[in-house]
Formats: structure tokens, C-alpha cells, sequence
């Protein structure tokens, strides 16, 4: 039985932005690369102005690692640790993980979530 994998590819321009709402709230815009199958991996790129994250929630729902491509950003967890989160690095972060994010600079990162 042959198998075959699925290729994804994405474009990214102006209008492949959504804005991306948890609990009510926008929390900046995403590109999705993959986002289909519940409980499944999804992928893309999401981005944040300081205008819109001066200062949001951030809880993680299944595992979060990403990329920084750009900006800064800063997590503060609930016990006071402060995390920086720097362009070039690469985090992940457990279920369950919370904190507020302060973004510091227009942000953006390419993201997965499992």
C-alpha cells in the first residue's frame, strides 16, 4: 500500500491576514499554513502590533513552539518570572502555560501548536 504526504505551500500578501480572537479578544492577525483536523498540529504565522498587544493574556492551549522572526516581546508569569522573547529565538512553551505578554515591537513569528 502506497503511502503519500500531504504538501502544504502558502503565499503570504496582504490579504491572507485574518485577525486572530481568543475569548472576545483580538490578539493580532495569523496566516494559517495548517489549521484543519481537531486536535491535530497547526501551523503558520502570526504577527502583533504594539498598538494591539501593549498587553494581553497569553495562555496556552496544547504545546506552543515558535520562531521569532521579528520584534520583541515580553512574558510575565503569574509567580513574576519575566521571559524576553527576542528575534532569532525559539521557544516552547507547555499546556497549560500562562502569562501576560507585552509586545515591545511590531512582532512576528512562525508558529506551532500541538
Amino acid at each position: 500500500m502506497a503511502t503519500t504526504t500531504e504538501y502544504k505551500s502558502s503565499d503570504v500578501t496582504a490579504g491572507s491576514w485574518e485577525p486572530l480572537i481568543d475569548d472576545g479578544q483580538e490578539i493580532g492577525e495569523v496566516h494559517w499554513l495548517r489549521r484543519e483536523g481537531e486536535g491535530m498540529p497547526v501551523s503558520g504565522l502570526w504577527r502583533i502590533s504594539t498598538e494591539k498587544g501593549a498587553e494581553i493574556p497569553y495562555n496556552v492551549h496544547g504545546s506552543d513552539s515558535f520562531h521569532v522572526i521579528e520584534g520583541e516581546a515580553e512574558l510575565e508569569t503569574p509567580d513574576g518570572q519575566k521571559i524576553m522573547l527576542v528575534a532569532g529565538g525559539v521557544y516552547s512553551f507547555p499546556d497549560g502555560f500562562t502569562a501576560t505578554w507585552r509586545t515591545r515591537s511590531p512582532f512576528l513569528k512562525f508558529f506551532v501548536v500541538a
